[in-house]
Parts: C-alpha cells; structure tokens; sequence
C-alpha cells in the first residue's frame, strides 16, 4: 500500500514538473517567435498563401499544365495583386495629402456649427475653430511630411524587404505544396502510423484553412461593397477606398471590420449636414457591419473552423502582441495550426476541446 501511495506521489510530482517546464518552454518560444518575426512572418504568409493557392495547382496539374508554368504563373498573379493593393493604398494617401485644403476648410465649416451648437454651455464661446484648423494645418504641413519622412522610408524599406522575401518562400512553398505526401514519407520513414498521423492533420489544417479564408474572403468583399456604396450614396469622398479598407480589415476578426467604420464616419462627420442623414450613415454602417460579421459569416462557416470565440479573441490578443497587425491576420489560421498541433499531445486533450472541436473530428 505504501508503494502505491510513493508511485502516486512520484507521478503527481512528475507531472508537476513537466507542465512546469512546458509552461516555461512556451514562453521561450513565443520570445524566440517575436525575436524572428523578420524572417517568420514572411514565411508565415508564404506558407498560407501556398495552402489557399494548392487547389488552383492541383486543377492545372490534372489539366497537364507543366508544373513550373503553373507555379510561375500563379506566383506572378499574386505578386500583382498585392503590388496593385500598395499602389491603391499610395494612390489613395496621395489623393488625401492633396485634397488637405478642402478637408480642412469642411472640418472648419463643421466645427463652427458644432461651437454655435454647444453656445448655452459657458466657456464654449472662447472656443475657436480658426485655432483648432491651423493646428490641424500646422500639424500635417510640409515640415510635418519632411520630418516623418526618415520613419515612412524605414518602414518602406522593410515592406520591400517582407514582400521580396515573402515572394521568395512562396516560389519554394508552392513548389512543394502537392507533394506534402512524398515529404511526409521521407520524413517518417518506415513509420506507417507517423505519415497517416501527419498527413491527417496537414489535411485538417489545410482544409480549416480553405474553408476559413474561403468564407472570410466572401464576407470580406460583400462588407467592403455595402461600405463602399453606402459612402458613395451619402457623398463621402474617397468612397472606393473606404469600401477597400474595410474588405481588408474585415480579414482581422473581431476588431477588423469595427475599426473599418470610423475613418467614413469621421468624414461622414465632416461632410455630410443634416444631423438625421447623419446619424443613418451611421446606423447603416454599423448594420452592415454587425449583420455580415456577426449573423451572415458565422452561420456560412458553420463547423469548418469550429474556434471559441474566446479562443479567436485570445489567439488575436497574443499574436497581436507577438507580430503586430500581421499577427491579427493570420491569428485565425496560426491558432488552427496550434489546436492541430496540440492534438498530437496525450496531455493536451483538455486544451484542444476548449480551443474547439476540430474539422476533421466532426466528419467522423
């Protein structure tokens, strides 16, 4: 009996130790991940691009299309699109840096309103909007540009390098994308259970994937298409843009599509008045918004990435804090790729159920 009771209490004490050591072993690779982010992000977006790029390969290799015209072709295609989202985004800053003049001169019209509004509280008549513009004016002119013209080349110049180097593992990425199989093969040998295992859960990861960015990209676009008209109905400037950003920041869950609506509705403020046509520009984007995001998207997704949203607004928080904005966009897909690697720990199971149940498991 005392032997039992010694064993329970080594175990017990063994057990201690390892969570311990896990714990602590995950902190080393979450600082060594923040340390890397130079090279890792890159890759990280490499090797998702790859995964939602691999249908398209794989059709045009059942269609006998030569394997590099095909990685060739594909890699030149997204290459474009993205250098065409820089060049709108440059296009669009160029166009607001231009329109100063008149941005300034509504937001003076618009303050005095706002000022003769707020007369009966004491003080507000000492207010004047004649100050507030020229600080405004002050602020973002051409000192102002020739200043912070160090930092905008600096994180140019690391944009260049993320997107040269971004371009260079997706080359190597979607050149081994559809051989996963042979790779895995290689890699575990004559261990028949190790490749089913690993090919099991590179099936489970690359299909939350797809099916995830597959239904983000629809909802993403059809939220970028109402905020784009509903700012071209009411006569905001810049009306394209908005519905642009707001598809881009629809891919940051949670808080991506919420932040998409202020910069309309700070110029919806600016422009737009009549209080009552105001106060609907504002309501419809805010509908918009929460109907796409919170009513259409969750029942479209259904079970194909069955997270928390607990575990979304975790998995955001910390790779928000690890990456930065990059980190907010693939959080989604880096957290799938977590709970996949998770599962294959005996003493993870509990981790894995309160993460959400994975797409495979709910087939079977």
């Amino acid at each position: 009996m005392l032997r039992i009771v010694n064993n329970m209490d080594s175990t017990s004490h063994l057990k201690t130790i390892k969570n311990t050591l896990l714990f602590f072993m995950t902190i080393l690779v979450i600082l060594i991940i923040k340390e890397l982010s130079g090279l890792l992000i890159p890759l990280a977006f490499a090797l998702f691009i790859g995964i939602l790029l691999s249908p398209i390969i794989e059709y045009l290799s059942k269609r006998n299309w030569p394997y590099t015209v095909s990685i060739t072709l594909i890699t030149v295609v997204t290459i474009g699109i993205l250098f065409l989202i820089g060049l709108v985004i440059a296009d669009t800053a160029t166009q607001l840096v231009a329109e100063k003049e008149k941005l300034l001169s509504q937001m003076e019209v618009r303050f005095e309103r706002i000022l003769q509004d707020l007369s009966f509280i004491p003080g507000a008549e000492e207010l004047e909007a004649d100050g507030f513009i020229a600080a405004l004016n002050k602020l973002f002119s051409r000192d102002f540009l020739v200043n912070t013209s160090g930092f905008v080349a600096s994180q140019l110049g690391t944009f260049t390098f993320n997107f040269i180097l971004t371009t260079v593992y997706l080359v190597a990425v979607l050149g081994s994308i559809i051989r996963y199989e042979k790779y895995i093969s290689y890699l575990e040998g004559d261990d028949q259970k190790g490749k089913e295992r690993l090919i099991k859960s590179f099936v489970e990861v690359k299909a939350s994937i797809v099916s995830y960015m597959k239904v983000k990209f629809l909802t993403s676009f059809c939220t970028g298409l109402c905020f784009g008209l509903i700012s071209w109905l009411f006569g905001i400037d810049f009306a394209l843009f908005w519905g642009f950003l707001a598809f881009l920041l629809n891919f940051i869950p949670t808080v991506g599509s919420i932040a998409a609506t202020i910069p309309p509705i700070l110029l919806g403020l600016i422009q737009i008045d009549s209080s009552g046509t105001f106060t609907l520009f504002i309501t419809l984007l805010i509908a918009t918004q929460f109907v796409w995001g919170n009513v259409i998207e969750p029942y479209v997704m259904g079970s194909s990435v069955a997270l928390n949203t607990v575990t979304v607004i975790l998995g955001l928080v910390i790779w928000g804090y690890i990456w930065g904005v990059a980190g907010m966009l693939l959080s989604v897909p880096l957290i799938v790729l977590a709970r996949v690697i998770l599962a294959q720990m005996p003493d993870a199971d509990l981790l894995v159920k309160l993460m959400g149940r994975s797409h495979l498991s709910r087939q079977k």
